[in-house]
């Protein structure tokens, strides 16, 4: 039997009709194919195929947690990658989701380029934050450090904004905008600003 190519993705989710929704309008687009379905935790494990690359998980399912599920199955598919369809925007709730192994979030009223977007772009850097989610408030609980006021920075220099703007807009001295992108590089593991913004980007703390 021949490979199937095309980035595959497996669909977890409770709701039939989203569910068949979201496999129509797949199975349209070139490049993206259904492997399997689920619509419960216990289905999820019986149905998994090894070759999964991307799993578009509800978190809530009527036999159990959603991230529980993501445990479970990454030992048997290992670098497969998770996408939470979900209504949950919560800082703190996403933290946990990412302790779990989700890399991406997409709310479930999302259009479905947006969740093609959240697809190629997981595959791609490891990680998709959907824009409507505060990810300064995230990211301050995270392993980076940084703070409100050095996301700000960072997510200023990244519209464009030259140095003297940022500082006058962030009510501090030129001097001290210079010592706190020192302080961003250090904290990022960069030499240069142009890196702190990309590092800071393709892990989701800047759009």
């Amino acid at each position: 039997m021949d490979k199937i190519e095309g980035i595959k993705i497996m669909l977890v989710e409770d709701h039939h009709i989203v569910r068949e929704g979201l496999r129509r309008l797949i199975e349209m687009e070139p490049g993206m194919l259904v492997v399997a379905e689920a619509g419960s935790c216990k289905e999820a494990m019986a149905n998994l195929q090894k070759d999964t690359d991307i799993i578009l998980l509800d978190i809530k399912l009527p036999d159990g947690d959603g991230l529980g599920l993501c445990e479970h199955i990454s030992p048997k598919i290992p670098g497969v990658k998770y996408i939470a369809l979900t209504t949950y925007d919560d800082p703190l709730f996403v933290k946990k989701a990412m302790e779990h192994g989700v890399n991406g979030f997409i709310p479930k009223h999302a259009s479905f380029d947006e969740i093609k977007s959240a697809i190629t772009i997981t595959l791609r850097d490891g990680r998709y934050l959907y824009p409507g989610l505060d990810t300064s408030k995230l990211f301050n609980l995270s392993e980076t450090g940084l703070n409100n006021m050095e996301i700000k920075i960072l997510q200023l220099i990244a519209t464009g904004e030259n140095q003297k703007d940022i500082a006058e807009k962030l009510f501090i001295s030129l001097s001290t905008l210079r010592r706190r992108l020192k302080g961003i590089c250090t904290k990022l593991g960069v030499k240069t600003t142009e890196e702190a913004v990309a590092s800071a980007a393709k892990k989701g703390l800047i759009h």
